[in-house]
């Protein structure tokens, strides 16, 4: 079974089966780095369970400390959750010692927050059915360890139950896709896309940025034959991977800010919460009107990251070795695939865009990874981008992208930007 098959579990009252996608593990690696930078939300029925618990008496960190908060009246209308529980000075999670649950070791996984039981798994209901997947955040998805997936099932069909009880009202509209705006598809067609999608990217034996510009072209090609334009070569430019790669395809203005925006967006300086630092359309396009005013006295346009370590010119960036061969690429490749296998990347996944916006949206958040990890590994002072910096990268991008949300203007420039395969090949050129 290939891994963009995936499996068919079952199939569940609803009449909908739940997939389940082949080549794609999970088992915790007990190093407790989920349980870090978020205060993890609570339903009335986990607070009353855990709040009751005296803490004070089970452990000494306890003595004195308040543990929980309610959330604001708005927070608590759209979701399950009515409080959370304060995250320490450290950033994690107060209830962890020594890298381990102190509630889960203290009692068992039940007693645990609900979304604590429920993480990393993930599902979304489509209308061919439930489509799970692994958050990213934990560093056991990144690196794929444990068993595969497809040997779960039970244990797969007994977490897609907790999510339907833990949100009942679940039920993401697919009614309206598109394959560019104003150009609706069924999701059947849908599918039958995302199966070339997988075909291009399952090419092994070609560089995986190869493999994404393939199946942007087909993407655009079939665009083309609609629109009844003669279709482009399937084949990506040779000058795109080659050493002249860069100098042919030089970033654009549009493309250097657009950059700009979604790095600081998905790598903040600082921790940032849910619905904090999400894309403004209107901020955007008023940095472009400013920009393009004062073009004549700012200079030419380049691109420059801020990290915490510092600033870095691309040149700086691409001048660190990254090699994308081995475990990085099939971190990589691993990343796409989830995010395309669970429907994560456009529609009712992610903004309601089209088909080509959120593939394409995808090849920037694919870039941006590849230049942040050189940007970390600059910061400390390494001589070429390790499998820890791309770890590091992946959960980052991974919390922000489900942490941030795309409203209807947000969606609108994504539609407009994110439309050309030329700009996803310069993003790909200069990654």
């Amino acid at each position: 079974m290939s891994q963009a098959q995936g499996n068919n579990a079952g199939t569940h009252s609803s009449t909908l089966p739940l997939h389940i996608p082949s080549g794609i593990n999970y088992e915790c690696t007990g190093c407790g780095k989920c349980c870090s930078g978020w205060s993890v939300p609570m339903t009335e029925t986990d607070y009353e369970r855990i709040s009751a618990i005296d803490w004070e008496k089970r452990k000494d960190k306890f003595v004195g400390r308040n543990l929980f908060r309610e959330l604001p009246e708005q927070d608590q209308k759209n979701g399950p959750y009515t409080h959370s529980i304060r995250v320490g000075d450290d950033g994690f999670c107060p209830f962890l010692v020594d890298n381990l649950c102190f509630i889960h070791a203290s009692f068992e996984s039940k007693t645990k927050p609900t979304i604590c039981q429920l993480f990393p798994y993930c599902f979304n209901e489509t209308p061919s059915g439930y489509y799970a997947s692994i958050s990213f955040v934990s560093v056991g998805a990144v690196k794929n360890a444990g068993r595969a997936l497809t040997e779960q099932t039970d244990y797969m069909e007994q977490k897609l139950g907790e999510f339907k009880a833990l949100y009942p009202d679940h039920h993401p509209n697919w009614s309206a896709i598109e394959f560019v705006k104003q150009m609706p598809m069924t999701w059947d067609e849908y599918l039958g896309h995302e199966a070339k999608i997988f075909e291009f990217l399952a090419e092994r034996g070609q560089p995986l940025k190869e493999r994404i510009a393939r199946a942007s072209i087909y993407l655009n090609n079939f665009y083309r034959k609609q629109r009844g334009v003669a279709e482009v070569d399937p084949s990506p430019p040779a000058e795109l991977f080659g050493p002249q790669g860069r100098e042919k395809n030089k970033l654009k203005k549009d493309d250097i800010r657009l950059l700009s925006t979604l790095h600081k967006l998905y790598f903040p300086l600082k921790q940032v919460t849910r619905g904090d630092n999400n894309f403004s359309a209107t901020a955007f396009m008023l940095d472009g009107f400013r920009k393009a005013v004062l073009a004549p006295l700012s200079g030419k346009p380049t691109l420059r990251l801020a990290t915490v370590h510092g600033t870095y010119s691309l040149d700086q960036l691409l001048a660190m070795p990254l090699d994308e061969s081995g475990e990085i690429e099939d971190m990589l490749y691993r990343y796409l695939f989830s995010r395309i296998f669970g429907k994560l990347y456009f529609g009712a996944g992610y903004g309601q865009l089209s088909l080509i916006a959120g593939f394409h949206h995808l090849i920037a958040v694919y870039a941006l990874i590849k230049l942040q990890a050189r940007a970390i590994a600059l910061g400390r002072g390494e001589s070429q981008v390790s499998e820890s910096d791309l770890v590091a990268c992946l959960r980052q991008v991974e919390k922000r992208l489900g942490d941030s949300s795309l409203d209807g203007y947000g969606a609108a420039v994504f539609e407009l930007f994110f439309q050309s395969k030329d700009r996803c090949f310069r993003f790909l050129a200069n990654s």
